[in-house]
């Protein structure tokens, strides 16, 4: 199983990642997602705030890529996962916090463990990180 490293760490907390999921039927989708962090060298979490297609993608297939990318060094990485809604509980409990101080509510925390990291970069271009 590939980890995350130090370097993968600074850039998930420096830039914007986007979650893609996809349905039943495997239509996907992608969106934005700004309370992504690294909970560990093989779990993300985010908070789901507007239940909308992520979450009902989730809710039917938890297979999750996260895309993260820094266009100035031209570095970028894909890791793919299993996600877990979480409506209570520590992790859920730390979002609804975060989220009530910016006013939102919130639906569910994601967890995800990665199963795989791709080195998505121009000079690697989709490597498996081991």
């Amino acid at each position: 199983m590939s980890a995350i490293t130090a370097e993968m760490k600074a850039m998930i907390e420096k830039e914007q990642c986007f979650v893609v999921t996809a349905d039943r039927s495997g239509q996907p989708s992608a969106a934005p997602k700004g309370s992504l962090v690294v909970l560990d060298d093989t779990t993300l979490a985010y908070g789901e705030g507007i239940g909308g297609l992520t979450y009902r993608n989730l809710r039917e297939n938890p297979r999750v890529a996260v895309v993260v990318a820094d266009r100035a060094a031209r570095k970028a990485y894909r890791f793919f996962g299993v996600g877990e809604l979480r409506t209570e509980g520590s992790l859920f409990d730390t979002f609804a916090t975060k989220f009530a101080q910016m006013g939102l509510d919130l639906k569910a925390a994601v967890e995800i463990r990665i199963t795989e990291i791709y080195d998505l970069s121009v000079a690697k271009a989709g490597a498996k990180v081991n």
